[in-house]
Parts: structure tokens; sequence; C-alpha cells
């Protein structure tokens, strides 16, 4: 059985792989993303921290755009 962190963690990495992040700046009344050439910003790949191989126990997902930036999110149960 899977724990809650996993199913949120594959939740995440479900709604990451379907974000438009061009509509999301939009929608937010902002300029969409864009690297150095001026070319729109987009996720090229999404991971969980496990398979993009950190060293955790945390679940989450590591988020690779295509300028070269990266972010993770981590989930910590507080309560």
């Amino acid at each position: 059985m899977l724990s809650y962190e996993e199913i949120l963690e594959r939740a995440l990495m479900v709604a990451m792989e379907g974000l438009d992040l061009e509509m999301a700046a939009e929608s937010a009344g902002d300029e969409p993303l864009t690297d150095d050439d001026n070319e729109p910003v987009e996720v090229r790949e999404i991971q969980t921290l496990a398979d993009a191989g950190f060293m955790t126990r945390d679940n989450g997902v590591v988020i690779r755009l295509t300028d070269g930036r990266q972010y993770t999110l981590t989930l910590n149960q507080y309560r």
C-alpha cells in the first residue's frame, strides 16, 4: 500500500506533466517566462527525487525547465 507521501508525489508528477507555464503566468496577470533567446520556458522533465538520484528519504519531485533551471518540491508531513 502506498503512503500518503507517495500518492501525493504521483499526483504532483501528473499535475506537472500537464502544466503550461505560459498560461499560468497569463492567468496570474504576468508575462510568460522566457529564456535568453526570448523563447518561452517550458517544463522539460519531471522526476521523483529518488529517480533523480537525490540522497534523501523525503518524497518529492524535481522540475527541470527548458532554460536549464531546476527546482525541487519536497513533501514533508507536519501534522
